[in-house]
């Protein structure tokens, strides 16, 4: 093409898009705001999703870099206890595949009630490149500190509050601040509380004398990582964990499986709608400008470029929505992180908000693909008719497109769909189930397209029974089905998202309530932890439990311990039990396999457990701990939350033996018959905290179920605010999409009102369509939104191994009494507009 020809198109194709795609904007400001609004919405949808998954497992990873900088390999203990530190002998002088072994202290401790991270090692440590051993290395330099400071006192997080050359009382060890670090690297360890000693001193600080929490390898070069490993696994023979430094975020990842998978279920299938909600609106904004793109074919203009300006200001949409998009969907991330339990306390990480590179980009393309490809579709529409019948109205133009063999394609399609998505619930055992959920949303949304006549017909006939409006309004919905069908859509898939998002998490919460049954029957428990945490440790001192048995009113006192223990990569919670536990596993167990347990001749497990093993009821399971390899046969399997990678129970006495535990994380306290709970509880808190300097905390049985139940509501409260943000969405849509059908029929309500209408009636008239709308709408919604709940049941059965059992939801009638007030409330306006209509104007409006 020659140089003035293209000058002559590209001049060509910006007059068209000055005269008529810039001119309709302009004249349309309120249309444009509300589509902007729904594009914006999907783009912060995305960008929080894609942030707020990630950000659990990069926070801990983050840390996990810190303190092992560049060691290959890691020697972990396998509970808390950690390992014999002559173990680092050994590996010194029999893997010669090993360059450096750094021993480390990583232990939580509490200092006048708060919690505090203890880090320790050696010399060795300036053989890894940390940014834990920069941090030190730095803050010497510049705060002047000598060698035999640091070796003596301890180097402290900025967050500690302490302040260098202050004397301070740790775990009854008298010491003094060396150094404060306050460098970034600082940051990511426990928000900056934390206190780095060297090994002597960090082990009297954790009663850790003669034990350490790891050790850090490097390999010699030329040595593979493999090798490494087989060497140490030799050594090591099962009394401690060979994992990778990294391990920990992968536990975390695991830990936080409930929280991350009923998250990303709401946001995908919230997704999935906010993506049909920019679809419709981008449609019909498009269909709305018919005539006109109907005036300029009459007049000579050509489809290609007409289509290819609707495109490109439809991509200049998305693009601009999704930029908009971006820092309020990081805005609403870190809300969401802030919402979040704190599921990495025992980690020692800080849960900041972290935001993919690939997220931004994704966002801003996914809603320039939504845009253009809801605007070629409606433009295909609007061209597959000649420019004269365009001209004449809406109606022609959706009676001539030929919607039978579509139809026909999506509903074959979408029943597939919904199969397909039904059999991925029930099969997949991962995450990637949740994929489940867009298939089947998918596939409805195919089904209701596909039956959009039936749907536009139930329309009609509803509004037919409003009197002579909505006679009239039911004429004009049979007049412009695809107008009638978005904005019943547009109800419908509100409905769906809230029913499917509360049905979900509400059941999930009672199902975890259910699985928990025994938790709630003691009287009280005496922990270190509060009720909402597993109480794995520290352990108890014994005094407290002699203080407790000597309140007036307490009848009996039983210990119990759990325990974090890590098997190869993978965390579990092993449960010790004693004769008068009240558990879950002592409630779902039968008398005789609990019998069995206490008496250490057998485990009883989790199924989540069970299926990581592979082990089945009877099969020996070889278990690793500090003090060797031990095995028990697997007496039952029963069903019981998610915990970390899965849950057992053994005997309390084979728990402290084999694990290095003695004594007790908690205590099961009941009190005599008759006793005042409220004024007792005081009373045994006062006789805990009297006994140890350790916090402590006191709460009944059913405090510690509802706090679990909390915890669980607020892992899922992003889920919940997705769900009202796409209720917004849609609320915004529906009133965009009753503007236009009011736009669409300016020159037919016009004439209504030369023939003699009053104002009034066409304000009833524009209400009758809405009525019959949102009734339509809030049942399709009802359906839609009860067979989704259902396939999210399935789901996060799936992904959280807890039977999550279906229970319809007393909010039906709440979501559709909303449905029908945001179809009355997105009407209002439109209908006070068109009983406001000048007539000669409307008349000449085409």
């Amino acid at each position: 093409m020659k140089p003035s020809a293209l000058f002559g198109s590209v001049r060509a194709g910006l007059t068209r898009i000055r005269l008529v795609n810039l001119r309709e904007l302009l004249g349309h400001r309120l249309r444009v705001t509300t589509s902007l609004m729904v594009v914006v919405v999907a783009s912060a949808l995305l960008v929080a999703v894609f942030g707020t998954y990630g950000s659990l497992t990069s926070s801990v990873q983050k840390l996990s870099d810190t303190i092992s900088g560049t060691a290959d390999l890691e020697v972990a203990g396998i509970v808390d206890s950690g390992v014999d530190d002559a173990l680092m002998g050994q590996i010194r002088r029999e893997v010669p595949s090993a360059k450096s072994v750094v021993p480390l202290i990583n232990s939580p401790i509490y200092v006048d009630g708060e919690r505090f991270t203890v880090l320790g090692s050696d010399n060795n440590i300036t053989a890894l490149s940390g940014g834990l051993r920069d941090a030190v290395a730095e803050a010497a330099t510049a705060g002047g500190t000598g060698v035999n400071e640091l070796m003596t006192g301890i180097s402290v997080g900025k967050a500690t509050g302490f302040q260098k050359g202050q004397q301070v009382s740790i775990n009854g060890v008298d010491t003094t601040v060396s150094m404060v670090i306050d460098a970034p690297e600082a940051a990511s360890i426990n928000a900056g509380k934390f206190i780095f000693a060297y090994l002597g001193l960090a082990q009297r600080l954790t009663d850790h004398d003669g034990r350490v929490d790891s050790i850090l390898v490097t390999k010699e070069p030329g040595t593979s990582t493999d090798d490494l490993r087989e060497q140490l696994n030799s050594v090591v023979d099962g009394r401690a964990a060979v994992v990778s430094p990294d391990f920990r975020a992968k536990q975390a990842e695991t830990a936080s499986a409930t929280t991350r998978n009923s998250t990303l279920l709401v946001s995908l299938i919230s997704l999935v709608i906010a993506g049909f909600l920019v679809f419709n609106t981008m449609n019909m904004a498009v269909a709305s400008r018919r005539s006109s793109i109907a005036m300029i074919r009459a007049l000579g203009g050509k489809r290609g470029p007409l289509v290819a300006d609707l495109i490109g200001e439809a991509a200049l949409f998305g693009l601009v929505g999704g930029l908009i998009g971006v820092p309020v969907g990081i805005l609403a991330g870190r809300w969401a992180i802030g919402q979040l339990p704190e599921a990495l306390g025992s980690y020692g990480a800080t849960v900041e908000f972290s935001l993919p590179g690939y997220a931004a980009p994704a966002a801003v393309i996914a809603c320039v693909l939504a845009c253009t490809g809801a605007s070629a579709l409606a433009a295909r529409s609007v061209f597959t008719v000649s420019p004269i019948e365009a001209m004449s109205g809406g109606a022609v133009a959706e009676q001539r497109a030929g919607r039978g063999v579509a139809a026909k394609v999506c509903a074959v399609l979408g029943v597939i769909l919904i199969v397909v998505g039904w059999i991925m619930a029930n099969r997949i055992q991962s995450a990637a189930v949740a994929t489940a959920g867009i298939v089947f949303c998918v596939g409805m949304l195919l089904v209701c397209y596909a039956i959009t006549r039936p749907l536009v017909a139930a329309v009609s006939a509803l509004a037919s029974r409003f009197g002579g409006p909505g006679t009239l309004s039911a004429v004009n919905t049979e007049r412009a089905p695809r107008r009638a069908w978005a904005t019943l859509m547009t109800v419908a898939v509100a409905i769906t998202v809230g029913l499917c998002t509360s049905g979900v998490m509400n059941n999930l919460v009672s199902s975890i309530t259910n699985s928990l049954d025994g938790l709630g029957d003691t009287d009280f428990y005496v922990s270190t932890q509060d009720g909402a945490t597993v109480p794995d440790g520290p352990i108890l001192d014994p005094a407290v439990a002699s203080a407790i048995s000597e309140v007036p009113g307490v009848e009996e006192v039983v210990g119990g311990q759990w325990a974090s223990v890590n098997i190869g990569e993978s965390l579990v919670m092993l449960q010790g039990l004693d004769p008068g536990t009240t558990a879950p596993f002592v409630t779902k167990g039968s008398p005789e396999v609990i019998d069995e347990v206490l008496a250490g001749r057998g485990i009883i497990m989790s199924q989540t457990l069970a299926d990581n093993l592979d082990a089945e009821v009877g099969d020996p399971v070889e278990i690793a701990s500090p003090t060797g390899y031990h095995s028990l046969p697997v007496l039952q399997v029963v069903d019981y939350v998610s915990i970390n990678s899965g849950t057992a129970a053994i005997s309390h006495e084979l728990l402290a033996d084999w694990f290095v535990r003695p004594g007790d994380t908690y205590l099961q306290v009941t009190t005599e018959p008759g006793v005042d709970k409220e004024q007792i509880q005081p009373v045994l808190a006062a006789a805990a905290e009297g006994a140890t300097t350790m916090p402590t905390h006191v709460y009944t049985g059913e405090q510690g179920l509802n706090a679990t139940k909390a915890s669980v509501e607020q892992s899922g409260a992003f889920a919940i605010a997705i769900q009202w943000i796409v209720a917004v969405v849609a609320a915004i849509a529906l009133l965009n999409t009753l503007l236009l059908s009011v736009i669409e029929r300016k020159r037919e309500l016009g004439v209504l009102r030369a023939m003699g209408a009053s104002r009034k009636f066409v304000q009833r008239m524009v209400l009758a369509e809405a009525a019959a709308v949102a009734a339509v709408g809030s049942l399709l919604g009802v359906v839609m939104g009860t067979a989704l709940h259902l396939v999210g049941n399935k789901i996060l059965t799936q992904s959280t191994a807890v039977d999550v059992v279906y229970s319809p939801q007393a909010l039906i009638v709440v979501y559709v009494v909303i449905a029908f007030g945001l179809c009355f409330a997105g009407a209002f306006f439109p209908a006070a507009r068109a009983g406001r209509m000048n007539i000669s104007e409307s008349l000449l409006t085409e």
